[in-house]
C-alpha cells in the first residue's frame, strides 16, 4: 500500500534533513572545541561575512571614496542584474541541479522587449512577454532535465549555445538599442533615499527566493531532492515536476534580470552571452555563499552576501586604480578557494 501523507511528509523532512546534517558541528563530547572550532570556521556562513566586513574596512581605509552613499549605492546597482539572476539559480544548485543558462536567458529577454518596442507594444505588455519567453527557456530545460533525465549540465551548455546563436542571428552580431523612455526608467529610475531601482529589485528577488526555500512545501522537496533524489521520490516528493518548476522560475528570475540590465544598459548585445564574466560570477556568488555542489544544502542569503562580496572587489579594484581585467582573476581565486572548503567541509564531516 502507498504511504500515509504524514508518512510521506516526514520522509521528505528526512531526505531534506539528509543533506543538511552534514554540515552540523559535532558533538562537544567527541571532538572538543578544537573540532568545533574548525567546523565553524570551514562554515560560509560564518567566514563570509567575516571576509567581507574585513575587506570594507580595508577598503574604507584605502579610499576616502568607499563609504560614500552614492559609492555604496553604485555597487549594488553595479551587482544588481547578477544578483537577481543568482537568488533562484541558488535554488537550482541546492536541488542538485545546475543552469549554465541565465545569461543568455536574459539577453533573449531583452531582445523581446527591444522588438515588441518596435512594434509599438506597450511597456507592461512587452515586460510580460519578456519574461514568458524566459520562463519557456526555463520550462524547456526543465523537460529535459526532469521528464527526459537528462544531465542539467550537459542540457544548460546545450540551450545556452542554442539561444546564444538565436541571439546573435537575431541582432547580426551586434547591440540593438533600446529607445523608450517609459522602458528606461525600470533600469535607471531611483527610489527612496536614491537607492536605484534594479537595487530594490534584486533584495525582493532574494526575499521570494528565502521565503519560497524556507516556508513553503517546495523549498522543501528542493532540499530533499538535492540531499537524495531517490529517498526525495520514495517519500512522496513528485520529482519532475519539482525540477520542472525549479528551472522554469530560475529561468524567469534571469529574465527579470535581462529585462532589468537592458533597461538600465539602454541597450542589448547577444555577444554579452560569451563575452562577459557574469555566468562566472553568478556561479561564484552560489558557490561563495555556501550552496554545496552536491545540492541539499544552501543558503540564499549566503549567495545575496556573495553578490555583495564581488561588487565590493569590483569596486575596490576601481578605487585603487588596478586594472579591471584582475576582476575575474580575483573572482575565480575565491571560487576555487570556495570549493577546496566546500570539498573540506564534506571529508570532514563525511562518516569513516
Amino acid at each position: 500500500m502507498g504511504e500515509t501523507p504524514t508518512n510521506a511528509l516526514e520522509g521528505t523532512n528526512r531526505a531534506a534533513a539528509g543533506g543538511a546534517a552534514a554540515a552540523a558541528p559535532p558533538p562537544a563530547g567527541s571532538g572538543g572545541h578544537g573540532r568545533q572550532w574548525k567546523a565553524l570556521m570551514l562554515r560560509p556562513e560564518a567566514g563570509l561575512p567575516v571576509i567581507t566586513l574585513l575587506l570594507c574596512v580595508y577598503l574604507a581605509f584605502s579610499s576616502e571614496y568607499f563609504l560614500q552613499w552614492q559609492n555604496l549605492l553604485n555597487i549594488t546597482f553595479a551587482v544588481a542584474a547578477i544578483g537577481i539572476a543568482a537568488s533562484f539559480a541558488t535554488l537550482v544548485v541546492i536541488g542538485g541541479g545546475l543552469d549554465l543558462t541565465p545569461v543568455t536567458v536574459g539577453i533573449m529577454a531583452g531582445l523581446t522587449c527591444v522588438k515588441g518596442l518596435e512594434a509599438g507594444i506597450p511597456v507592461v505588455l512587452v515586460v510580460g512577454m519578456a519574461l514568458a519567453a524566459a520562463a519557456g527557456i526555463g520550462l524547456l530545460n526543465g523537460l529535459l532535465i526532469g521528464i527526459g533525465r537528462l544531465n542539467p549540465f550537459i542540457v544548460t551548455l546545450g540551450t545556452n549555445f542554442l539561444f546564444t546563436g538565436i541571439a546573435f542571428v537575431v541582432t547580426s552580431g551586434g547591440a540593438l538599442n533600446v529607445e523608450n523612455a517609459d522602458f528606461a526608467n525600470i533600469g535607471q529610475s531611483t527610489l527612496w533615499f536614491d537607492i536605484p531601482t534594479p537595487s530594490v529589485v534584486m533584495v525582493l528577488m532574494f526575499a521570494a527566493a528565502w521565503f519560497l526555500l524556507r516556508y513553503t512545501r517546495f523549498g522543501t522537496h528542493v532540499k530533499a531532492i538535492g540531499g537524495d533524489e531517490g529517498a526525495a521520490r520514495l517519500s512522496g516528493v513528485r520529482v519532475v515536476r519539482v525540477k520542472i518548476v525549479l528551472y522554469t522560475i530560475s529561468a524567469l528570475a534571469a529574465g527579470v534580470a535581462g529585462v532589468v540590465a537592458a533597461s538600465a544598459a539602454g541597450s542589448v548585445a547577444a555577444y554579452a552571452a560569451s563575452g562577459s564574466n557574469d555566468l562566472l560570477a553568478i556561479i561564484a556568488a552560489v558557490i561563495i555563499g555556501g550552496t554545496a555542489l552536491t545540492g541539499g544544502q544552501g543558503t540564499v542569503i549566503g549567495t545575496l552576501v556573495g553578490v555583495l562580496l564581488i561588487g565590493i572587489i569590483a569596486n575596490g579594484l576601481v578605487l585603487d586604480n588596478i586594472s579591471s581585467f584582475y576582476q575575474p582573476v580575483v573572482t575565480g581565486s575565491i571560487l576555487l578557494i570556495a570549493i577546496v572548503l566546500d570539498e573540506i567541509r564534506r571529508r570532514s564531516t563525511a562518516p569513516v
